[in-house]
C-alpha cells in the first residue's frame, strides 16, 4: 500500500504536547485511521479495537501502522534537533546504506518537529504562518513515519489553530 498522507487542524493551545494527545483521542476514537488487519478504515470496521493498547497489541498494526497520526509518539520540543539519520542521503546499494546508517544512525520515527521561525521564513516567507501558508509548508514533511507541527496565526497575527501534517504506515 505503501504510506499515506495525512493532516488535522485544531483550535491552538500553548501546550502543544497536550493538544497532540487531544488530536490522538479525536482521531482513535472517530475511527479515523486504517485497520490494517481488515484493511479497512477504522470507522467503517465494527470488529475495530476500541482502545489504543488492543490497537497497538496487534502485530500487523505495528508493522503496517494507521496512516494516521497514531503513528506518531511525541513531539519535540522547539530546541531539540530531530534525528533523521540517514533520511536526507541517497544511496544505490546495500553496502551504501550501511555506511550511512554507520556514520549517520537511524532516524528516529513516530516525531512531530515544530517548524521553527526560520524554517517558516526559508519556506513560506514569513515567520508567522497562516492558513495562506499552508500549501507552501506541506513539502516540509519529507520522510515517512516523521511528521510535522505548524502554528498557524490569525489575520492579527495571533496563535489561531496548531496544524498537524506527515506521511505514514507500511
Amino acid at each position: 500500500m505503501g504510506a499515506s498522507g495525512w493532516d488535522y487542524s485544531m483550535p491552538y493551545q500553548e501546550d502543544r504536547y497536550v493538544a497532540f494527545v487531544t488530536l490522538r483521542t479525536l482521531v482513535f476514537e472517530a475511527g479515523e485511521f486504517l485497520w490494517a488487519v481488515s484493511g479497512k478504515m477504522a470507522v467503517d470496521d465494527p470488529g475495530r479495537p476500541t482502545t489504543e493498547d488492543e490497537l497497538w497489541a496487534d502485530e500487523t498494526v505495528r508493522l503496517k501502522g494507521t496512516h494516521s497520526i497514531l503513528d506518531m509518539y511525541r513531539v519535540l520540543p522547539d530546541d531539540e534537533a530531530p534525528n533523521y539519520g540517514y533520511l536526507p542521503y541517497s544511496y544505490e546499494t546495500f553496502e551504501e546504506y550501511m555506511a550511512l546508517v554507520k556514520e549517520h544512525g537511524n532516524p528516529e520515527y513516530g516525531i512531530i518537529v515544530p517548524v521553527g521561525e526560520a524554517e517558516a521564513y526559508e519556506t513560506a516567507g514569513d515567520t508567522k504562518l497562516t492558513r495562506d501558508h499552508v500549501e507552501a509548508i506541506i513539502p516540509l514533511a519529507k520522510y515517512p513515519g516523521i511528521g510535522r507541527m505548524a502554528v498557524l496565526h490569525d489575520e492579527q497575527g495571533a496563535p489561531a489553530e496548531l496544524y498537524f501534517w506527515g506521511f505514514s504506515g507500511d
